[in-house]
Parts: C-alpha cells; structure tokens; sequence
C-alpha cells in the first residue's frame, strides 16, 4: 500500500471539503484573480476569504503573486477542476435519485389515501 500516495489524496480532499474553498476554486476556474475580486465576487469577510486561501495555499491548489500592493490566485493545477466536475455529476446524480425516490413515496402515499378514502366511503355506505 502507497501510503504517502493515500495521505496526499487525504489532504488534497480535506482541502475540498469546505463550500468557501470550492467556490474559490470554481472562481479562479476562468484565470488569475486579484483578492479584491474574490472578495467582491465571494462576498465575504477578508479573514475568512484569507484563511480559506492560506488553506488552499498550503496543500497546494492555488498559487499567489503580488503586484504592488495587489494579491492574485491562480489554479495550481486545472485538474482540480475536474474533480469539482466529477462532484457536480455526482450530486446531480444524488438529487435524481432523491427525486425518484420522493416520486415514488408521493405516489404510494398518494394510493393509500385513495384506498383509505375509499374504505371510508364503503364504511359509511355500510353503516348508512
């Protein structure tokens, strides 16, 4: 067993497993991006937007450059994003499922209240 191989693929879906950071990288999917654009297209505290970054930072998925007194990401590696594609297929795939499954629970619910309702109509018709 590879275990750094099984560690870094840990580390690497950790790093994923905060809604801030994947909006983040979902952003920096079109290019490089000043900090005050992520602000602004984020629309968060820049202590939260900094600390989800240094966590993207730090496990490798985003680069950082300063110019001047401007801060700019970038995708490390663009393969990231096909794993959030991967987990959009996913979900999607999760959310049908769930609406059949309610689809079916709606229609079962659905016959037992007419087979209710109508043991209700036989019952009364019987008693009257």
């Amino acid at each position: 067993m590879n275990q750094p191989l099984h560690r870094f693929k840990a580390e690497l879906f950790k790093a994923l497993g905060h809604p801030l950071r994947i909006k983040i990288l979902e952003t920096l999917r079109s290019g490089e991006v000043s900090v005050a654009d992520l602000l602004r297209q984020l629309e968060v505290e820049p202590a939260t937007a900094s600390q989800q970054l240094g966590v993207l930072r730090s496990r490798g998925l985003v680069d950082s450059r300063r110019e001047g007194s401007s801060v700019y990401y970038r995708l490390r590696d663009p393969l990231v994003l096909d794993l959030l594609k991967v987990a959009r297929a996913m979900s999607a795939n999760h959310l049908v499922s769930m609406q059949d499954l309610l689809a079916a629970e709606m229609r079962d619910e659905g016959l037992t209240a007419k087979r209710a309702a109508s043991n209700a109509g036989r019952r009364a018709a019987a008693v009257s």
